[in-house]
């Protein structure tokens, strides 16, 4: 996997943006990214003519005020004057436009807070994993900057190979542990009217036991992979509930899985990944 050199950090200026940029501190700390751009989205069209009446009283305008209290905050955790951060505030609420620059900047990496219990409640980050074309990494407000366990999530379809070396890259560099999971969907609803539904099943671990098997030796992959079994639960909280029992500190989804249809954004897998109610940290592979 090459090298990510240049990532992204949305901010929101409130108190997560202190744990985005000790998050992110500690993944620089491994990866020495080329540079840090810093960005915000100003989300209304039109600020009130309360603070644009102040404004000019500042002597500076609202883009430089935001920029100046994203400086102070960055510069706890990188230092003063860091010439490798930059910054980007973005004006009239526009999440079409805010996506459309950064997959212009062609960011190796694109980081995001999924927000719970923060005031706001993180529906402007699923509509721009939704639009941008770039690695998304979505960070919930409840972890820590910790790699030692990596869920990686496989189908065998086009985005696997890109979750493997991603997963590789960890394991390399932070020495991560990774687990590859696979769920197998077997149709377990129509149990009952299926004949020979056994063995139909048993068929289809053998064929994801001899999918894996070539992505092993394509990778030089040593891990031995999960392979999980449907049921009425969702595909994503089956692997959720898994990575929650393996003390996971990070899941690495494709954006799409093979069931997904072409047109679609999002795959249904990761959109539920980076659901509200789920508290790991999710890398969705574009």
């Amino acid at each position: 996997m090459k090298k990510i050199r240049h990532i992204a950090l949305c901010l929101d200026l409130t108190e997560m943006d202190n744990l985005l940029l000790s998050y992110v501190k500690r993944l620089d700390d491994y990866f020495e990214f080329d540079s840090l751009t810093l960005l915000h989205l100003i989300e209304i069209e039109e600020l009130p003519s309360e603070i644009n009446s102040i404004v000019p009283e500042l002597g500076k305008s609202i883009e430089e005020v935001i920029q100046n209290e994203l400086s102070e905050k960055a510069e706890t955790y990188f230092g003063k004057d860091n010439e490798n951060i930059r910054f980007h505030i973005h004006q009239g609420g526009d999440v079409e436009t805010f996506a459309s620059y950064m997959d212009k900047e062609d960011f190796g990496l694109v980081i995001l807070g999924k927000k719970s219990a923060y005031l706001g409640s993180g529906i402007l980050s699923g509509k721009i994993v939704r639009l941008i074309n770039c690695n998304t990494l979505f960070v919930p407000e409840i972890t820590n900057p910790n790699f030692e366990n990596v869920v990686i999530t496989l189908d065998f379809s086009s985005y696997s190979d890109k979750v493997i070396n991603i997963g590789l890259n960890l394991k390399n560099i932070i020495n991560s542990s990774l687990h590859p999971v696979h769920v197998i969907k077997s149709g377990v609803q129509y149990f009952p009217y299926i004949k020979n539904f056994n063995k139909y099943a048993q068929e289809l671990e053998n064929e994801a036991k001899k999918q894996y098997k070539r992505f092993q030796k394509k990778h030089h992959l040593s891990e031995e992979i999960t392979l999980l079994k449907d049921s009425d639960l969702h595909i994503s909280k089956l692997i959720y509930n898994y990575a929650v029992r393996e003390s996971a500190n990070l899941i690495i989804a494709g954006n799409k899985g093979k069931k997904d249809e072409g047109d679609l954004l999002i795959g249904s897998i990761a959109e539920q990944l980076i659901a509200h109610d789920k508290n790991l940290p999710v890398l969705i592979v574009k």
